[in-house]
């Protein structure tokens, strides 16, 4: 019996090693099919994982980012408070006489311009009047609407406080004049939103009346501004003596501030923004002092103005030299081109 299970051992372990060698032998010319697939499949299939997680990645990183521009936006308007809208319209004239012209000497007359021989236009109410073009999507007349509103409020008042938002292009804190009013004994100041806050594709707000795009046809154009500019905004006319195509300073001093940091920054008169903000103010202030007389008294003839009205372009002011804007008569054009500067 124990020969007999040693020899069928033998035999069936001679087999196995004819069988192994066999199969090896079977591997060896001609791979299988499973294998195969798995070697070419797997560098495929990592590739896939690695994109798509890229792809997941890079749609996290863009919601976030949206998501967190978006509250920073709603966190800069929330700032704009009345109370903040009310200090800024209501600076020491301390303040404002130190800073004089801040550091906006040349900048201002890069794109200030006098009118010559010109009588001083006058607004609905009779008085010398302040025309403001601009688009609300527009960073540059973001940023001239804050010097216009501190100087307007040296005149006079609004109803109200101001509607604060962020311009669609580039994001700068500002004040839109759409649907509010001012008054003032001694302007008129009429404002045009011309275009909203949509951006890239704005749409339209105000429609100026044909009188208004005929004094920005003739002005708003060359010989005042280059060729290449006719139309752009934003453009101020103090009393057609003095014409404005652009901005006295640079918008990104504005940019990621919010409302209550911007009224900070004024009240130090060695900041760059007050400097930049209340220098142009007071250059704002200077021309409409020279269309009113110097009036008020308080205003116009105490601390940084008189010096100003010495830089500002020689213009063709008169007292008794003025004329309705509804009966200018001005040189017929084609309808305004409007384009932001």
């Amino acid at each position: 019996m124990s020969k007999s299970k040693q020899g069928t051992s033998a035999a069936e372990r001679r087999a196995q090693e004819r069988q192994q060698r066999q199969n090896m032998q079977n591997q060896a010319r001609n791979p299988g099919k499973e294998r195969r697939y798995q070697k070419r499949s797997d560098p495929v299939r990592l590739w896939l994982l690695i994109a798509g997680g890229l792809v997941i990645l890079i749609l996290l990183v863009v919601v976030g980012s949206i998501f967190l521009s978006n509250r920073s936006q709603q966190e800069a308007v929330k700032s704009a408070t009345p109370d903040v809208f009310h200090q800024i319209t209501n600076l020491s004239p301390d303040l404002l006489n130190r800073v004089g012209s801040g550091d906006t000497d040349k900048s201002v007359a890069q794109v200030l311009k006098p009118v010559k021989n010109t009588p001083v236009l006058k607004g609905p109410d009779g008085k010398p009047e302040v025309f403001f073009m601009s688009g609300e999507f527009c960073p540059f007349c973001g940023a001239q609407r804050w010097a216009l509103t501190i100087a307007l409020s040296r005149f006079g008042t609004f109803d109200k406080p101001l509607t604060p938002i962020l311009s669609g292009e580039d994001k700068v804190p500002t004040y839109s004049y759409y649907q509010h009013t001012y008054k003032s004994k001694y302007i008129d100041f009429v404002p045009a939103e011309v275009s909203d806050n949509t951006f890239p594709n704005p749409n339209a707000l105000q429609t100026l009346t044909k009188a208004q795009i005929q004094l920005v046809n003739t002005y708003d154009a060359p010989p005042y501004v280059n060729a290449d500019s006719k139309g752009s905004f934003p453009f101020m006319s103090v009393g057609n003596q003095y014409v404005t195509t652009g901005v006295y300073f640079s918008p990104t001093l504005l940019v990621g501030t919010s409302y209550d940091q911007i009224l900070t920054a004024i009240k130090d008169p060695t900041s760059d923004l007050s400097r930049a903000i209340l220098g142009s103010a007071n250059y704002i202030t200077a021309q409409i002092c020279q269309i009113t007389q110097n009036q008020p008294g308080s205003v116009c003839n105490a601390g940084a103005i008189p010096p100003l009205q010495q830089k500002l372009p020689k213009a063709s002011v008169s007292a008794l030299s003025t004329t309705q804007l509804a009966v200018l008569d001005l040189p017929r054009s084609t309808l305004l081109d409007r384009k932001s500067a």
